[in-house]
């Protein structure tokens, strides 16, 4: 099958792009669906995300990138996928089809810095984009080149849709675009099979326990209002996995424990007394192996509580573990989400839908979303450059949520990356103090 990308400027606006004709290649996920709806029924409001690929080499040029992208998209067309019209008022019948002509003078931008701002520049221009909606008529990413805000390299963001992308297929779209060979990002992933008694027995036992209200914050700044704002902390991959060897916990329970003393140092005096935790919705993969190189969106959320009023690190640390091994007792956990994703009947009320999709901005029900994407398996490389580290830009629910956290991975480096609403005081402060989480476990 012949695909050309159309250099330059994008020749037609959004509004008069020629209709994708035939029937749509394979149908919408659940998942898909969820943030589809939510979109449509909420207008202005979206859910994306991006990482940030950085380059130790300042002579890469929007050219270049966009002759690297153009024989990446020949190679995967799952990139090229973009949403069909739908059959009616409603999205049925809408499905995931190839756009044969994507244009990379929209898909692949660059943006002059102000020169030697360095990372102050860096972040002003993650804010600007994260408020610029990507266009759900093409294909559901976007990249921009940064270049000039420091003499030895520059950056280059990928921004992506959660109506296509969940998590996993990040790795999979960044392993299509910049990874050295063609075989699967994933590994390892579960199978699921039919849920038992007791796995029922489990669901109705939280259904009937009700979900408690989280506890609220006075240091958020009131209701959630003004633009998506990241910030972000470094470290090494090892050092999570040594403190976690230490302490009979995962990578995953050290990431969330330095999160939750994070929270506690930054809003210190209103953890005088315990009282109700903060809660965090944290994202599962409900993927199984023959779904790992799919595009599309199959995570479940679980809420967990962040045990901040404790002051102890290792023993909030020791708290995280101890619940993240009741979600995962028995080694069933996703067995029933599993099986509730694979149900949802394609005529399932979109408003149900979105409601799903926004669950994670329930500011009644949790404070954050704590997201985990796992370690990209690298190296990465753009136009013949290596890729040396990669920052996150974690998905905010704008105008709902105060915060969303994530953790990100390429190799030997992890990044914590936090995605604030610009009405949170001082939440340029998390990054550091997270930091500051895993000197005192370390």
């Amino acid at each position: 099958m012949t695909q050309t990308f159309v250099d330059g400027a994008p020749r037609t606006s959004p509004a008069t792009r020629p209709p994708l004709t035939g029937p749509p290649l394979r149908p919408l996920t659940s998942g898909d669906r969820a943030f589809l709806h939510f979109s449509r029924l909420n207008p202005g409001e979206r859910l994306e995300a991006g990482v940030v690929l950085c380059v130790d080499d300042p002579t890469l040029t929007v050219h270049e990138l966009r002759a690297h992208v153009a024989t990446r998209l020949a190679e995967a067309p799952a990139l090229t996928e973009r949403l069909s019209p739908p059959t009616g008022r409603s999205a049925a019948g809408v499905g995931w089809q190839l756009d044969h002509e994507p244009s990379l003078g929209y898909h692949v931008n660059v943006e002059e810095l102000p020169a030697g701002s360095g990372q102050d520049g860096l972040r002003e221009a993650m804010d600007r984009i994260a408020s610029r909606p990507l266009d759900l008529n093409r294909p559901l990413w976007r990249i921009w080149l940064l270049r000039g805000h420091r003499p030895d390299g520059v950056e280059v963001v990928y921004r992506f849709s959660h109506i296509h992308q969940d998590g996993a297929a990040l790795h999979q779209a960044l392993h299509l675009l910049f990874g050295l060979d063609r075989e699967p990002a994933l590994r390892n992933l579960p199978t699921f099979g039919a849920p038992t008694r007791r796995d029922y027995a489990r669901m109705a036992s939280g259904l009937l326990r009700g979900i408690p209200r989280t506890r609220q914050l006075t240091s958020w700044g009131g209701p959630p209002h003004g633009g998506a704002r990241h910030t972000w902390a470094i470290a090494e991959l090892d050092r999570l996995r040594r403190i976690a060897r230490r302490n009979a916990a995962t990578v995953n329970d050290v990431y969330l424990a330095a999160v939750a003393g994070a929270l506690r140092t930054w809003s210190r005096t209103e953890w005088t007394r315990y009282g109700r935790p903060v809660h965090a919705v944290m994202p599962i993969s409900l993927r199984t192996p023959a779904e790992q190189e799919i595009l599309s969106n199959f995570t479940f959320g679980v809420r967990i509580p962040l045990p901040c009023a404790e002051p102890d690190p290792r023993r909030r640390l020791a708290r995280v573990a101890a619940q993240t091994r009741r979600i995962k007792a028995g080694g069933r956990m996703g067995t029933i989400e599993r099986r509730i994703l694979d149900r949802v009947p394609p005529n399932a009320s979109p408003r149900m839908l979105a409601g799903v999709a926004a669950s994670g901005s329930r500011a009644h029900e949790v404070a954050l979303v704590a997201s985990n994407t796992g370690t990209m398996r690298g190296p990465y490389a753009i136009a013949g450059r290596q890729v040396r580290t990669l920052i996150g830009m974690p998905p905010l629910f704008v105008g709902r949520q105060h915060l969303s956290v994530a953790l990100f991975g390429l190799d030997a480096h992890v990044c914590a990356a936090f995605t604030a609403s610009a009405s949170v005081p001082r939440h340029a402060e998390l990054a550091d103090r997270w930091l500051a989480e895993l000197a005192a476990l370390d």
